[in-house]
């Protein structure tokens, strides 16, 4: 499927929106809505970014979902943190190709 840089751009906030939500829940345990939510981003992402960026896609997603669980969010959190530069990277490595295709 094509996607215009304009509509990964769109997805990557809100999954950004999602990962916002995941930090202001940190450590509150299992939320199997926003544990759906995140998986669903993922599965968009995926759709919309190249085979390799999968992996960048996966990590981030896991990361948000193990600040959610982690008794002490701290680390979690600096792992998220980390996950959400990696994917904001490749997103915008994929809408420059994108934009000079």
């Amino acid at each position: 499927m094509n996607f215009s840089p304009d509509e990964l751009q769109q997805e990557l906030a809100r999954t950004e929106a999602t990962f916002a939500l995941a930090i202001r829940h940190a450590g509150g345990g299992h939320d199997p809505a926003l544990e759906r939510q995140l998986d669903g981003h993922g599965r968009s992402l995926r759709a919309m970014l190249d085979a390799d960026a999968a992996v960048v896609v996966d990590d981030a997603i896991d990361a948000a979902k193990r600040v959610l669980d982690a008794a002490d969010p701290a680390a979690p959190l600096l792992m998220l943190e980390m996950a959400r530069t990696n994917l904001a990277a490749v997103a915008r490595r994929s809408s420059r190709l994108r934009d000079a295709a």
